[in-house]
């Protein structure tokens, strides 16, 4: 098959108006104030000493700063970069927001104004973040839009048989055509117990497993899917499974529709069942949505992999 283009979730602008406030904007006017009267009385070497003291101190040590790092584009995996461009980002804005009360101490000692100053930092002040923040959130909302067009969201509740004890290694609904294809991230596989384990439990765990699924979260469906990649590792087999079979997309959303006469719920999963996968034993499964069954397959073959991959994989 050739090379598919997965899901990519994206988040929303960083940050909500409670944080900025709390995490950016107040620290900001305190610091400010502050700046003001070592700039007024004790001149500007010092109030350029006092916004390098407190840029290094809010990058290496205000953990607040970590809700904004995405925003402000401090994407480095190593922490000591990490802590540097914060640093760099941070001196910049403290010295741009205090260069206004540089201004007004201009004003105040020698009574100079310079509206062609005063005007251009308001600019960089309020108008770039303002502009930056419109380009986010546009373009946040425009690929939000283009992604509720090609997928459809459904709730996936993955569940086995409770003597079969498994690790799901991929799963991928795949439109072949436009080669567009879901993103599920299997990080919760749950323990099953055999059955002697299961009945020598107290009877409130028993009900607790027999009602938990290995794996139940909202995914992202490419409509007119028509593929359907999975792989797993049943421990109690000590068995590689790794199919590929049609998905009959249009099935399942047929079924979807029959309970709901909102079209658009349908579509952004806010108004639909959960959609089933039950694994067997011998790599059998079926797909289910509601009481009709969309795929029913009882076994597959068993796919060879190496030591050293089950190893690094399924330990």
């Amino acid at each position: 098959m050739k090379k598919i283009r997965l899901y990519k979730k994206i988040e929303p602008v960083g940050g909500n108006f409670e944080q900025y406030l709390r995490y950016a904007i107040l620290p900001l006017l305190v610091a400010s104030y502050i700046f003001y009267p070592i700039l007024y009385f004790l001149g500007t070497e010092a109030a350029l000493f006092y916004n390098i003291i407190l840029a290094f101190t809010a990058a290496y040590f205000y953990k607040g700063l970590r809700k904004f790092s995405s925003f402000l584009c401090i994407n480095s995996s190593d922490q000591k970069i990490r802590s540097l461009i914060s640093f760099v980002v941070i001196l910049i804005i403290l010295l741009i927001t205090n260069y206004g009360f540089y201004l007004l101490v201009l004003y105040q000692k020698n009574n100079e104004f310079s509206s062609i100053n005063f005007y251009s930092w308001l600019v960089i002040l309020f108008g770039i973040p303002l502009m930056y923040y419109s380009f986010k959130l546009a373009q946040y909302h425009y690929v939000k839009k283009q992604q509720d067009q090609a997928f459809v969201s459904i709730e996936l509740v993955i569940s086995y048989d409770l003597d079969l004890f498994l690790a799901i290694d991929t799963i991928h609904f795949v439109n072949t055509v436009n080669r567009k294809s879901s993103d599920i991230k299997i990080t919760n596989n749950i323990r099953s117990y055999s059955q002697k384990e299961f009945m020598a439990m107290k009877t409130k765990s028993r009900y607790y497993y027999i009602n938990k699924e290995g794996f139940r979260e909202t995914v992202q469906i490419p409509f007119n899917a028509n593929m359907f990649l999975l792989s797993w590792f049943s421990y109690v087999e000590n068995k590689y499974y790794c199919i590929e079979i049609p998905f009959p997309f249009k099935k399942f959303i047929e079924e979807q529709e029959k309970c709901s006469i909102d079209k658009f719920k349908v579509f952004t999963g806010s108004e639909t069942k959960p959609l089933y996968l039950h694994l067997y034993l011998n790599g059998g499964f079926k797909f289910f949505y509601k009481d009709v069954i969309l795929i029913d397959c009882p076994e597959n073959k068993e796919q060879q992999i190496s030591e050293e991959h089950k190893k690094m994989k399924f330990g």
